[in-house]
């Protein structure tokens, strides 16, 4: 017998290696995260790098985020059955927001939205209860950002690091953020919003926005 044959044969009826496990949407075939009847008015984000694995802290209430450094967000995509259970103790997840910058190649950006959108099927598949993460850079990431999201999702996004990040002037950004976020209501038309930072006015009344000290002093 050939066991390189073999070998490649087991790998590519490996599910972890393929990531087609899960129904997918648009093109890019990005898995698709079922729209879930959330209310997320009142609600308390606590940091995924603060979660533990049997956290006996109350916690029952709580939405893990995925705001962090995109260095910190690996391990749940190689892995996320392995934060299955320690994410299940919680209200809501949202799904890992893998940066998309305007400087980054347009195939690192599809990649990073791919990754968000399967831990999102995965964790939902498992039972927990999924809001997508949604990023988006300029105009061109349109053709892959949105998709994998149901028309009338509760989504959560995040004016934090923008500044930074993309190394744009505040009214660059301001600009950028409200094309996408405009683009992202006309097509998904969320049922409410989750802004991670503080929202701009011209965002509307379906969003809840959570400060950004706020989330960290919660997270504690």
């Amino acid at each position: 017998m050939n066991n390189s044959k073999f070998t490649s044969e087991v790998l590519r009826q490996d599910p972890s290696l393929l990531r087609n496990s899960y129904p997918t949407s648009g093109k890019w075939d990005m898995p698709i995260i079922k729209k879930s009847e959330v209310d997320i008015t009142g609600v308390k984000l606590i940091r995924a790098d603060h979660i533990r694995r049997k956290d006996n802290r109350a916690v029952a209430d709580k939405t893990v985020h995925f705001f962090v450094e995109d260095n910190k967000l690996d391990r749940y995509y190689d892995n996320p059955e392995n934060y299955r259970l320690r994410l299940a103790q919680y209200a809501h997840v949202l799904t890992p927001d893998y940066s998309l910058y305007i400087d980054m190649p347009l195939s690192i950006q599809i990649y990073n939205t791919f990754r968000s959108r399967y831990c999102g099927a995965d964790w939902q598949d498992y039972g927990l209860s999924v809001i997508p993460t949604v990023s988006w850079s300029t105009s061109e990431s349109y053709d892959f950002c949105f998709d994998g999201i149901e028309l009338g999702s509760v989504v959560a996004v995040s004016t934090v690091g923008g500044l930074r990040n993309n190394k744009l002037s505040k009214e660059e950004f301001k600009k950028l953020f409200l094309e996408g976020y405009w683009e992202m209501k006309r097509r998904i038309n969320p049922r409410q919003v989750l802004c991670y930072g503080t929202a701009f006015c011209e965002m509307g009344e379906e969003v809840i926005s959570v400060p950004y000290f706020e989330t960290i002093r919660r997270g504690k």
